[in-house]
């Protein structure tokens, strides 16, 4: 992780943390998203469509939840903060995004991608999940996605 990434990080927990000392709303959401981290690694045992179901709200499942932008941020803290967690960091706060962000009726999709380690079929093989909204990239930095291959996306086209 490039110290740029790093900083962004702890920008972001910085900002985030003291605002939510009098929103007693925000911390508890920030608790209840937290336990979902805790919870994925157990969720994800299962085929990835039953448990992409499994985090996927009702239809109609809306709920009163901050603005899409407040909603976002504590999505990517409670991430960010279950550092303990077996999954990487895009995938927990891609996971936790799709889970919340649907729940104010935002169209979030989840790409599941692929890619050999510095492009070379004779290295490693690493992964990536981002969103998209409506064919576009949701919050992600195109440096962050460019180059995989989508092998996985939830909801499923059409």
């Amino acid at each position: 992780m490039s110290w740029q990434t790093r900083l962004a990080h702890f920008n972001l927990a910085a900002a985030r943390l003291p605002a939510l000392a009098g929103q007693r709303d925000q911390r508890l959401l920030l608790a209840e998203m937290r336990q979902l981290c805790r919870q994925l690694p157990a969720i994800l045992q299962q085929p990835l469509p039953e448990a992409m179901a499994q985090l996927t709200p009702d239809v109609g499942e809306i709920r009163p939840l901050p603005d899409e932008t407040t909603t976002r941020k504590l999505a990517d803290l409670a991430a960010l903060l279950e550092r303990q967690s077996p999954l990487g960091l895009c995938l927990r706060r891609s996971l936790v995004r799709y889970h919340y962000l649907r729940q104010l009726g935002i169209p979030i999709v989840v790409k599941f991608g692929a890619k050999f380690v510095d492009g070379v079929p004779e290295r490693d093989v690493t992964g990536h999940a981002w969103l998209e909204v409506n064919g576009r990239a949701y919050h992600e930095p195109e440096e962050n996605w460019r180059g995989f291959t989508v092998m996985f996306t939830w909801p499923p086209s059409g």
